[in-house]
């Protein structure tokens, strides 16, 4: 039996705008899956997810660590009576020690045992660790995928400018000569629009289209913590920590805004500075209806979930 389900950070949200689906299917033996009966019916969950990524090799299944995905799937087995191997979709794809707020999930779930929405999310969060938490789960209509149906996400990176302290290090990148706020906050107006975002991923030869479209970049500080904001409709892989290593540059004085413009519209891997480490990374939120998102700008650090 084959299953779809998102591969790469990059595809999901710009691929809901432009119609352009490019799932990758992965096979499964067929004595891991138990068929459900054509008749009887399933339903539909959607779940919004926390997690601290540290302990984890990203988001998606992959045979070289343990990945949050992975611990999903083994939770919901045991929750429903170890009939079926639900597979479930990701909004996103996050590296290895990426974070997530919100990142959603879809899966269809087999018609025994029922379970309502409200049941699931207090039964998950009894059986997941306490890095990863179920935030809500609720029916949705069959069909729903949380890849493709998907219209925007966004990023939160932060980096820290003051003293580092037992919690801070985990979270953050501490970088304390960061100090051009001003020249950061002209700089990342830069990638707002339509633009080829070449420069700012990895492994290039493997993406179609390298075009991307980020709705809003705003820089927030709570005190020493500088927050670099990202609204996009996609994301290329390791497209957030690319930028940010660039305007860590322009941040610390070594570069201008006018520098950076160029680093972008040179489209060329080469041009790029540091890749910013994945520990200050959070996905912030998935969003599935137009203009959900104008009130995401952050209002506190992303270590605070409201």
């Amino acid at each position: 039996m084959t299953l779809q389900y998102e591969t790469a950070e990059s595809a999901g949200a710009e691929n809901a705008v432009t119609g352009e689906a490019r799932a990758v299917s992965v096979s499964t033996p067929e004595n891991e899956l138990v068929p459900p009966s054509e008749s009887a019916p399933r339903t539909t969950f959607r779940m919004e997810l926390s997690f601290d990524g540290t302990a984890y090799h990203g988001w998606q299944r992959q045979p070289n660590g343990i990945t949050v995905q992975e611990v999903i799937e083994e939770k919901l087995y045991r929750l429903f009576g170890e009939r079926e191997h639900i597979r479930i979709q990701g909004s996103s794809r996050t590296d290895a020690g990426v974070h997530a707020l919100g990142m959603v999930c879809s899966f269809s779930a087999p018609p025994s045992p029922y379970i309502p929405d409200w049941k699931l999310k207090k039964a998950m969060n009894r059986l997941l660790p306490d890095d990863i938490r179920v935030r809500t789960a609720e029916v949705v209509k069959d069909g729903f995928n949380a890849r493709f149906d998907a219209l925007a996400k966004s990023y939160v990176y932060v980096v820290n400018t003051g003293d580092i302290n037992p919690f801070s290090g985990r979270y953050s990148w501490h970088m304390e000569d960061m100090t051009e706020i001003g020249a950061l906050r002209e700089a990342v107006k830069h990638v707002e629009g339509r633009h080829d975002f070449s420069t700012f991923t990895v492994e290039r030869g493997k993406i179609d289209d390298p075009v991307r479209t980020i709705l809003r970049s705003e820089i927030v500080t709570f005190g020493p913590l500088v927050c670099m904001y990202f609204l996009g409709t996609g994301f290329l892989y390791k497209m957030v920590r690319s930028m940010v290593g660039a305007l860590m540059f322009v941040g610390r004085g070594r570069m201008t805004p006018d520098e950076f413009r160029g680093i972008l519209l040179a489209c060329d891997r080469a041009k790029c500075k540091d890749t910013a480490p994945a520990r200050g990374l959070f996905l912030k939120r998935v969003f599935y209806e137009p203009d959900a998102w104008l009130d995401d700008l952050p209002a506190r650090p992303p270590f605070w979930i409201a």
